[in-house]
């Protein structure tokens, strides 16, 4: 609309003659003016569609053969899938568990490297075309035959004692899921970052939102998938695994080591449109939660906000009409589905506040200043 006035107003200064020009120009106008508009998740899709969304999936939870199953994702691991994997072999416990790695269409050794060095030991090797890390956890759970489930990538390595640790007091509790602390490794420094020991009343706001350094109990995955075809997959772990939790505990033992990568697409910053999974993910996720009818306490709402936050920080870069495209479609979220509800939090209330009131120039100078 905005370029039909600019055109009319230029029409009107310097083409006193070309009235019926001014006459179609007008009735343009007025025909917009009719149309109704698309709400802005409908304009993004015209920038950028993603996959089908789908997180919903009923695996075969068989009669457990093992205390646990562990599904690693592997994709061009030649490098680290060693080591990875002999964290988990050399791991000294009473709990019996059975590795399920699925090769994700790698093009380097990482194949033959597996087959060669562990075809004695108790793991299970499955292949696919690359599809990525959220297809090939799905292929991991398709079959489960353990009472856990544990989540590792291919370049990261269990802390010895792990899965004892876990294990042991997922079985002591009861619990639905059970996490632990974890190093990170960037350029060869590493941070240990820990919980208290304490049973977690909420676990979505209060449990990380990462798939791995935690065991989760079978039964959760009876009807839930990753989301195959978008990155950050790990979403569904918050908003869907988390709020399904019925009992959840920490221990303040170190279970994982992770490797930072700084290549990977989760520190990717520019205008590669696949960012955008960043906004549909949780979008659809969002729905998802209405559909299963997930109580959205006020600690989740909070948690909701703080995603918010980290999307639009990954979408920074971006040019301005799709980051104001998305911060519409967030105001359209919080007023149509979180009308009632208003964060607690003094500085997400700010974000908040502008997001509701669809404010881009405020939006623009409040967001650097938020924390992922």
């Amino acid at each position: 609309m905005e370029k039909y006035f600019r055109l009319r107003e230029f029409w009107v200064r310097h083409s006193h003659s070309n009235l019926s020009g001014l006459h179609r120009l007008d009735k343009k106008i007025a025909d917009k003016r009719k149309e109704p508009r698309r709400n802005a998740g409908e304009r993004l899709k015209q920038i950028y569609e993603p996959a089908e969304f789908v997180c919903s999936n009923h695996a075969e939870i068989k009669e457990p053969k093992y205390n646990l199953q562990i599904i690693i994702p592997a994709y061009n691991a030649q490098k680290y899938i060693v080591a990875c994997l002999e964290s988990i072999f050399s791991q000294k416990t009473k709990y019996t568990y059975k590795i399920v790695l699925i090769d994700d269409g790698s093009t380097d050794l990482t194949t033959s490297i597996v087959e060669k060095r562990y075809k004695d030991k108790n793991l299970k090797m499955l292949r696919q075309a690359n599809q990525g890390t959220a297809s090939a956890r799905n292929e991991g759970l398709s079959v489960i035959e353990a009472d856990y489930v544990m989540f590792v990538d291919a370049d990261d390595v269990l802390k010895q004692d792990a899965i004892e640790k876990l294990l042991s007091k997922a079985y002591e509790t009861d619990a639905c899921l059970v996490e632990g602390g974890y190093e990170v490794c960037n350029n060869g420094l590493y941070k240990a970052i820990t919980h208290q020991e304490d049973e977690v009343k909420e676990p979505c706001g209060t449990l990380w939102g990462f798939s791995w350094a935690k065991v989760y109990k079978a039964s959760l995955f009876s009807d839930v998938c990753f989301p195959a075809g978008y990155w950050y997959e790990d979403t569904i772990v918050s908003y869907i695994l988390h709020t399904k939790c019925t009992k959840a505990y920490t221990i303040k033992d170190v279970v994982y080591k992770y490797r930072k990568n700084v290549n990977g697409f989760s520190h990717i910053r520019g205008n590669d449109v696949k960012l955008l999974d960043s906004f549909w993910i949780l979008f659809y996720v969002l729905k998802e939660m209405q559909v299963r009818g997930t109580k959205i306490s006020q600690k989740v709402y909070e948690s909701i906000l703080q995603s918010m936050v980290t999307c639009c920080k990954r979408l920074f870069f971006m040019n301005d009409e799709i980051r104001r495209e998305v911060l519409e479609a967030f105001s359209e979220l919080l007023n149509t589905d979180f009308g009632e509800m208003h964060s607690e939090n003094e500085v997400l209330s700010i974000f908040e506040k502008t997001v509701r009131n669809n404010d881009y120039n405020k939006f623009r100078k409040v967001l650097p200043y938020m924390k992922e």
